[in-house]
């Protein structure tokens, strides 16, 4: 009997740890691919969105206006509209020694992703200045959103890593600014 009872005990919890083993994987393997046609659907729509070529636009040219404060080199912001609803914002922010450019795409005035960039003007040795002709890319990243929340970054380089939550919390707030903003100069 006590040999039996061992044989009970080791099935059950062989069966129980399969088990947990399986729900696990299975909930994993679901939620990953939630993610992956989450995120398949967004670059469709970013293809689609750049593909349309007959956007009406609107176009703010005073940083002032849309960053709250101006900038050495300028900056604007460009709503691109299909019909009644914005699909694309592009920021172009000109610095001192960079240029920032974010893509903003929307979906039914939903954050869905952006393109940033960073630019940095090469710096001239002979003149001790920068040489405002040459700009370097020095970043790429790519932030994906669903319903408000970011689902997954690409970047080329490692520092924004540890900055993405925060980037993509300022992404987030800028949109909805700029949705309100662009709204309000387009009547």
């Amino acid at each position: 009997v006590a040999r039996h009872y061992k044989m009970t005990v080791r099935n059950y919890i062989s069966f129980t740890f399969f088990a947990l083993l399986t729900l696990t994987t299975t909930y994993g393997q679901r939620t990953q691919d939630k993610k992956s046609y989450t995120l398949a659907h967004i670059k469709n729509l970013y293809r689609q969105i750049n593909g349309y070529k007959n956007y009406k636009t609107k176009i703010i040219e005073d940083a002032e206006e849309f960053l709250g404060h101006g900038t050495d080199n300028g900056g604007n912001l460009t709503g691109y509209y299909k019909g009644d609803s914005l699909k694309k914002v592009i920021e172009w922010v000109g610095l001192s020694n960079k240029v920032i450019q974010n893509e903003y795409y929307f979906d039914n005035d939903k954050l869905i992703f952006v393109f940033s960039t960073e630019s940095r003007y090469r710096f001239n040795d002979t003149t001790q200045g920068f040489d405002y002709t040459k700009l370097d890319n020095v970043f790429k990243g790519r932030y994906y959103f669903d319903n408000g929340k970011l689902i997954d970054t690409l970047f080329n380089d490692t520092e924004h890593t540890t900055t993405k939550k925060q980037d993509a919390a300022e992404f987030l707030t800028s949109s909805k600014d700029y949705l309100k903003l662009l709204k309000t100069k387009r009547k």
